[in-house]
């Protein structure tokens, strides 16, 4: 847990107490801040204290308000207590900012010996974070992954020397201000979280946040290959310099470009697709990304790419369960909108694809030059009618709301097939109807295919 004397004496709230916020509250109390909370829920704050009183609560006393990733800032949906706070000019900062207060007081980050890597997109984060952890170790760097990956960055153990890496959410960065990583990453961007942020300029612009305060030795490595990507980068770099390194899957010019097989720098081979962990264009998107942070740290050699081949890949990214007969079982849980979805379409053939939650997006048609991969679509969740609209004209598509219906009738008809048939379950949706998280959705997916 990292604890600092930073922030003694501070007077700060916690708006939200969800993992991250409960998490927040033990390290500022160990810091000796005075730490008030407000969930909405008050079950939440039965191991930790009251609502503050809203009749006679001092607002304009307190240093700063952190809301949880979940809280909504901004907008006609932000939380009530958000206009309370700005009226008394409390400055609402993310625990990303947080973080920054802490490290500008580390004599190890001010010397150098601490290095902050941040990584935000669309799809991807959570990969190209858990790449670059697995080699620096191998590299026997000391490191700590935190942030949107599972972990609380504030019950992250103190590093004296080493990286911190984390993966940033748009939430995080939505009321972030004074973050600088060291090296910030952008992975991609696709129409994600649009009921949250309204439109996708607006989402955008939340994942730039991560380039905002980086100044001469620092570096952004972005993946560049998306128009309003393309549009922004060359504004903020125009006005700040930061060392820029653009990855591309389209331009042969870009620092860093790949195809479906390879990588290459500066038009120079330098990596070959070999690890059946991480198959598929999408990865060699992902490695691209990790090979130019390497680069930049100048730690870009045969050990580094060894490590990288050596990475056994995440539960719930495509994910190979099982295999019965010539069903094979693939768990693609994290797919949580259509464009996460498209690289395990691509991927496998005779697919009897399980898809379904709640949609982030309303254009699920981008997956119909893919459908030639699938046998049939087997819809599950509360929100069929937009997969239905997308698919029922093309090919055969039925509702079987749960996910023991939808893997049963999946592997009965997979059976039928004379060559080699797959069973995937790759939702193209959020799982918040039926299930916690893509992580419940994913288990519960394994338990059935278990008991087959």
């Amino acid at each position: 847990m990292i604890t600092s004397n930073i922030f003694k004496g501070k007077k700060i709230l916690i708006l939200g107490l969800g993992i991250t916020g409960i998490n927040l509250y033990k390290a500022l109390t160990a810091s000796k801040a005075k730490v008030y909370t407000w969930d909405d829920n008050n079950k939440s704050l039965s191991n930790i204290q009251k609502n503050i009183n809203l009749t006679n609560f001092k607002f304009n006393q307190l240093d700063y308000c952190v809301p949880s990733p979940g809280i909504v800032t901004v907008g006609l949906n932000a939380h009530p207590l958000i206009s309370l706070l700005k009226k008394n000019s409390v400055k609402i900062i993310s625990e990303l900012d947080l973080f920054q207060i802490y490290l500008n007081s580390s004599i190890n980050y001010l010397n150098g010996s601490i290095k902050v890597i941040a990584t935000t997109g669309t799809n991807g984060k959570s990969t190209v974070v858990s790449i670059i952890n697995h080699v620096l170790q191998k590299l026997n760097y000391d490191t700590s992954l935190v942030g949107n990956i599972g972990k609380p960055i504030f019950q992250s153990r103190v590093l004296k020397k080493g990286f911190y890496i984390i993966e940033a959410s748009s939430y995080q960065l939505e009321t972030t201000s004074i973050f600088r990583p060291n090296i910030s990453i952008l992975t991609n961007i696709s129409e994600d979280h649009i009921l949250r942020h309204k439109t996708l300029n607006n989402y955008v612009k939340q994942k730039f946040k991560i380039f905002q305060n980086l100044s001469d030795n620092d570096s952004a490595i972005i993946s560049n290959d998306h128009y309003i990507t393309k549009k922004l980068i060359d504004k903020i770099s125009n006005k700040k310099k930061f060392n820029l390194i653009k990855v591309s899957g389209k331009n042969k010019k870009s620092s860093f470009y790949y195809d479906d097989l390879s990588i290459y720098k500066n038009s120079k081979f330098i990596y070959k697709s070999s690890n059946p962990n991480l198959y598929g264009s999408h990865n060699l998107e992902n490695i691209s990304l990790v090979v130019a942070f390497l680069s930049e740290i100048d730690r870009l050699n045969k050990k580094s790419l060894k490590a990288i081949n050596s990475f056994k890949g995440l539960s719930h990214r495509q994910e190979i369960l099982r295999k019965i007969n010539k069903t094979t079982f693939i768990n693609d849980s994290k797919a949580t909108n259509i464009d996460s979805s498209i690289p395990a379409l691509k991927s496998f053939k005779n697919i009897h694809w399980i898809c379904g939650g709640i949609p982030k997006s309303h254009d699920m048609k981008l997956a119909l030059p893919y459908l030639k991969n699938v046998k049939k679509i087997y819809v599950i969740g509360l929100e069929k009618d937009i997969f239905f609209t997308a698919f029922e004209r093309y090919i055969e598509i039925d509702y079987l709301k749960d996910m023991k219906n939808a893997v049963q009738s999946a592997f009965l008809n997979s059976k039928k097939e004379k060559k080699i048939a797959t069973v995937l379950l790759s939702p193209a949706a959020a799982s918040f109807d039926q299930y916690k998280n893509f992580e419940t959705r994913g288990n519960a997916f394994k338990k059935y295919i278990t008991n087959l």
